[in-house]
């Protein structure tokens, strides 16, 4: 065999031990890993919120944008009812946790007064939170002012009140206005006011229901998961 032959075959050979040495070796370093998904809730590819849940039902995690801020508000509103339904303890837990520290005093107090005002209107002066139905459902919202550091959100929602065992619900359609602020890494309330309307006339012919049918219907779980 020629000498150019046998250098070339001691090539190839070489080269094949090298290559099964690669394979084989467990010594040998790990391909790098993989950078990890991002988890910067400002980037567009993460939901607008929320991540999270805490014991008292109140939503955390929204996303530090206008769809966040807006996210947060319609949820904010939303929460009423269970603010409403819960203990005065627990009330005042939730709001601590929905509010900025410096606005959560005033909304505590504030919520009992309306509490207190409805219930007042409805014909009982103290209610039980068992016995209260209290649903605050959002139907349209809009941004008119967000940054990184502040959004202002009004909503457009329909309030339905009423005690069981006491005469019909009262429907209250309403626009709320809800200022937030970028606290504690997330979008707290720092400010709440509510107008009355706009108002759609009733269907003259449509059945006015009792508190109890509307107590059933306002524990389904939300439309879309909201």
């Amino acid at each position: 065999m020629r000498r150019a032959t046998v250098l070339t075959i001691a090539a190839v050979a070489v080269v094949v031990v090298v290559a099964l040495r690669m394979v084989a070796s467990p010594n040998d370093s790990p391909p790098p890993a993989e950078s990890p998904p991002t988890t910067d809730r400002t980037a567009e590819t993460v939901p607008a919120g929320p991540a999270a849940v805490d014991e008292f039902g109140v939503p955390h995690g929204w996303r530090r944008d206008a769809d966040g801020a807006l996210a947060a508000a319609v949820s904010a509103v939303r929460l009423t009812g269970s603010i409403a339904r819960a203990g005065f303890i627990t009330r005042s837990d939730m709001i601590a946790a929905l509010a900025t520290e410096r606005y959560g005093p005033k909304l505590a107090s504030e919520s009992s007064n309306q509490l207190a005002e409805m219930t007042t209107a409805l014909g009982e002066a103290s209610v039980a939170p068992g016995d209260l139905v209290w649903s605050e459902l959002p139907l349209t919202a809009r941004a008119l002012q967000a940054d990184d550091n502040g959004a202002r959100v009004e909503v457009w929602a329909v309030l339905v009140v009423g005690v069981l065992d006491l005469g019909a619900p009262r429907q209250a359609w309403r626009t709320v206005t809800v200022d937030l602020v970028w606290e504690a890494d997330d979008w707290k309330v720092d400010g709440w006011s509510a107008q009355p309307g706009p108002t759609p006339l009733l269907d003259a012919t449509a059945a006015v229901a009792t508190t109890d049918e509307i107590s059933e219907v306002v524990a389904w779980p939300p439309a879309g998961g909201g």
